[in-house]
């Protein structure tokens, strides 16, 4: 009974932490650029080189040259769980970067990106989590009287994915432009925690650790095809859609007090695949309003789930994206622009991440474009994100808030 209650704390630590930076999809993540950050909206871009990760089939309409661009964003942060009103938090903040290149020439187009499209954060909860509570009491239930009293515990976990995308365009005719792309994905997770126990009524009984330090690596392949339909010169459409990653995630242990951890185990953890829709129209000659929807197919992607957590890591629904950005033109070197989003994950709050839960939420977004000299662009762009909360049935109220501050530069040779 004292092996199978501790095996069960562990195995909820283990699953428990993935670190998505914004609202998205469960995985899914599409803040990759600067441009993104200020318009929410780029399925339908034909105007900067990130658009090779948002609209490949796009860019053969950019003018002929080569396009190097660059962004970093700093996201301010605040997740929180609250159980039994103890509020446990995390504010560590994350900086992401993108690189971007594309070469046009004539009605072809080669091009290829670096970006984060799951993960991209960290948490850390020094006073402890949900989980590491849990853990801990885990423990004293089966101690037999040795411990009764959690002293001090902590949580930190770091998610990262890395994209690389390298592709081609091509232009079928004035109207129509194809696609075809293959996104290599190298999977990091990294999750470590610990409980500190005691006896208060017995001061003799000296302090026990209980530490958990682990890492989850995994890659995987996977196909981005786009079409782009410009009908008129004020109306652009573009289609993305990405095929499903197969993931693996093996297990690898740097330390476990507990035997919970299989060390070489791996779970299946595929990124699901997707397809983005954008309708852009330049209402006046310095107005450009675009309409965005991206929608996550969840439930094509195969997931293992852990049958001793309380979570059924299987159970999940489709979700999208769903916004609108105006951008207006104050002269041929100042753009602003408005943005915002509304995004449903798809999936229940007792299958969610206590850590890092994939919440419902509401989106703006803010900022300017500035061409500094010929060739040399800025942007910059600041988002809020509003979510929604949610309490599991267990009672563990989730919580969530994001503010991201982005800078781009690209440079046209």
């Amino acid at each position: 009974m004292k092996a199978l209650i501790r095996f069960m704390c562990i195995l909820c630590l283990i699953f428990s932490v993935t670190t998505p930076l914004l609202a998205g999809g469960i995985d899914n993540k599409h803040n990759f650029s600067a441009e993104y950050v200020r318009t929410l909206n780029r399925n339908a871009a034909t105007d900067s080189a990130d658009a090779v990760v948002y609209n490949p089939a796009g860019v053969v309409k950019m003018e002929d040259g080569l396009y190097l661009s660059i962004s970093g964003q700093y996201a301010l942060k605040d997740y929180s769980n609250t159980v039994g009103g103890i509020e446990y938090d995390t504010d560590e903040p994350d900086f992401v970067p993108s690189l971007f290149a594309l070469y046009t020439r004539h009605r072809w187009a080669a091009f290829a990106a670096v970006t984060i499209p799951c993960g991209g954060g960290t948490v850390d909860y020094e006073r402890g989590s949900a989980t590491t509570l849990a853990i801990g009491n885990g423990i004293i239930l089966g101690s037999g009287g040795k411990f009764n009293h959690v002293k001090s515990q902590r949580m930190e976990g770091e998610s990262l994915y890395y994209g690389f995308t390298v592709g081609g365009a091509y232009a079928l005719s004035d109207t129509v432009s194809a696609s075809i792309g293959i996104r290599y994905i190298d999977a990091q997770i990294d999750t470590k925690g610990y409980a500190i126990l005691n006896n208060a009524t017995t001061p003799l009984v000296p302090d026990t650790t209980y530490s958990v330090d682990y890492e989850e690596r995994g890659d995987g392949l996977g196909g981005i095809a786009g079409v782009n339909i410009a009908p008129t010169k004020e109306l652009n459409i573009g289609v993305r859609y990405e095929t499903k990653t197969g993931l693996d995630l093996e297990t690898k242990e740097r330390r476990d007090d507990i035997n919970g951890i299989t060390n070489g185990s791996k779970r299946k953890r595929d990124l699901p695949p997707l397809l983005g829709l954008g309708i852009a129209c330049n209402i006046r000659p310095n107005v450009r309003a675009e309409a965005n929807l991206t929608y996550y197919f969840n439930k094509d992607a195969n997931w293992d789930d852990v049958g001793l957590t309380t979570a059924d890591e299987t159970q999940k629904s489709n979700g999208y994206d769903m916004g609108i950005a105006l951008e207006y033109t104050f002269n041929p070197g100042v753009k602003g622009s408005l943005g915002y989003m509304y995004t449903e994950t798809g999936i229940d709050p007792d299958n969610m991440s206590i850590e890092a839960p994939q919440l419902d939420a509401h989106t703006l977004a803010a900022g300017v474009a500035y061409e500094a000299t010929f060739g040399l662009n800025l942007n910059f762009g600041v988002l809020m994100v509003f979510y929604d909360g949610e309490t599991t049935t267990a009672g563990i109220k989730l919580e969530k808030k994001d503010m991201v501050m982005a800078l781009g530069i690209q440079y046209k040779l």
